[in-house]
């Protein structure tokens, strides 16, 4: 007689397409957020605050952050601010409110609620984070110009190490009046 291979007793075929099932069942119900890479370190992790300014501290340099901030409303953007140190530079992150208005100014994409696309994230340092690095798409240059441009009027230098890192410039020195002074 021949040997006929008997069938396996147990269900082979089912077990593997019902493995294979609930493994897809399991990646539909899992959290969008596992498929963002790990945050950056927490000391990479800026602390933005958009409204108190808590490291905004004097009148000039309050006024000057007003002013910014009233700027970028009328053009459909928001200024959010950290601080970095104690010599008052801070780090800036510009977001999309309303993406018509904005897009008068920017360029790339600029979905409301978004951060401007600046190449890197604001607050990260890197070698791409450079205030001019020119290995960076046309639109990201076009923003990054842009940025200066807007924080220059306001009184603020762009820091060579990061697009995002901003310092108010020196105080304003009164003129000197010219007097006539008697001769002695």
């Amino acid at each position: 007689m021949h040997n006929i291979p008997q069938k396996p007793s147990f269900p082979y075929r089912a077990y593997w397409l019902s493995l294979a099932a609930g493994m897809w069942l399991a990646a539909c119900v899992q959290s969008p957020q596992a498929a963002v890479p790990a945050p950056a370190p927490a000391s990479a992790v800026m602390a933005w605050d958009a409204g108190a300014d808590a490291c905004v501290v004097g009148e000039r340099l309050r006024a000057a952050v007003a002013s910014v901030r009233s700027e970028l409303h009328t053009q459909g953007l928001a200024l959010k601010t950290s601080c970095q140190d104690s010599q008052g530079a801070l780090a800036v992150q510009v977001e999309v409110v309303d993406g018509l208005r904005a897009s008068k100014v920017l360029r790339g994409p600029l979905a409301e609620g978004e951060a401007v696309d600046m190449g890197t994230p604001a607050g990260v340092d890197g070698a791409r984070a450079a205030s001019h690095n020119a290995d960076l798409s046309p639109d990201v240059q076009h923003n990054r110009q842009w940025l200066r441009a807007l924080m220059a009027r306001h009184q603020f230098d762009n820091l060579p190490d990061a697009w995002w890192r901003f310092a108010q410039n020196a105080a304003p020195r009164p003129a000197v009046a010219e007097v006539d002074l008697p001769v002695r």
